[in-house]
């Protein structure tokens, strides 16, 4: 239903709002205007010939110099001078073109300087004028106001010092004294004694001897050695066969009982006695002046 209302809204806003096609106006042309040329400013003249003199002379204030310069447009000669304080005269010749600028400096004359003297100051009298008389002024004796009457005030009476307050004695306070308590006192324990356990003793296993192998003769001839001397190894098997003889020849050795077995057994015997470790009584508390007291 809504969706009916909605349609035919847009129906009626279409109906009352016709379409009306975008309107292609044809583009202005304007002619271009027409201005009149411009044209850059440039430096760039031809050399041409040229020559110029000028010099100053002014005597009252000391000024004295000039300048002249003369080109062919392509070389520029010149000199300047200029007279300096010190009365010399200080000339500069150059020349100018396309390597450069080359000057020649040099100066005319000696150096002279003026002995200083100082100003004339001309002693003027100062002038003496007549001292003025003035008559002396005659000014009315001022009157003043009779001086004004003040009340006299009487310093005021405070009251008399107050006595110093007395505060009570209260008696120091006695605390009642309480006896100790008494601890009950326990007898030391007194532990088991268990026997040292004793240890079986192994005898020494007896070791079987063997014969002596018999190994056959050897019937290779070796070579005379004359580089080096025989071999170590050879000399550690002879040493290990000789001692293998002196074992096989021995005597056969007796049962010995060891001596770490005897002193165990000793000790299982000594640790099998019981210990009897002896109590102390306890100690009585010496007793105080408060136990005395209570």
């Amino acid at each position: 239903m809504k969706l009916l209302i909605i349609a035919a809204l847009a129906v009626v806003a279409l109906a009352e709002n016709p379409y009306y096609p975008k309107p292609n106006y044809p583009k202005p042309t304007y002619p271009a205007p027409a201005y009149p040329p411009s044209y850059e400013k440039s430096y760039d003249y031809p050399p041409m010939p040229y020559a110029f003199d000028w010099a100053v002379l002014d005597e009252p204030s000391y000024n004295d110099f000039g300048h002249k310069e003369t080109s062919d447009g392509k070389v520029v000669d010149g000199t300047y001078y200029v007279v300096l304080p010190d009365s010399r005269k200080q000339v500069v010749t150059y020349k100018a073109d396309d390597y450069g600028y080359v000057a020649d400096v040099k100066y005319e004359g000696e150096a002279k300087y003026d002995e200083y003297k100082p100003a004339y100051k001309p002693a003027y009298a100062p002038p003496a004028y007549p001292k003025a008389s003035y008559p002396e002024p005659a000014y009315p004796k001022p009157t003043y106001a009779p001086k004004p009457a003040y009340p006299s005030y009487s310093p005021p009476a405070y009251p008399k010092a107050y006595p110093e307050p007395s505060y009570p004695s209260y008696p120091k306070p006695s605390y009642p004294s309480y006896a100790p308590p008494a601890y009950p006192s326990y007898p030391k324990p007194s532990y088991p004694s268990y026997p040292r356990p004793a240890y079986p003793s192994y005898p020494r296993p007896a070791y079987p001897s063997y014969p002596k192998p018999s190994y056959p003769a050897s019937t290779t001839t070796e070579a005379p050695v004359t580089e080096a001397p025989a071999p170590v190894v050879e000399k550690t098997e002879e040493v290990a066969v000789a001692v293998a003889d002196v074992a096989v020849e021995a005597e056969p050795i007796t049962k010995v009982e060891p001596v770490a077995e005897v002193a165990v057994e000793a000790v299982a015997e000594v640790a099998a006695e019981p210990v009897v470790e002896e109590v102390a009584a306890p100690v009585a508390e010496p007793e105080t002046a408060t136990d005395a007291s209570a």
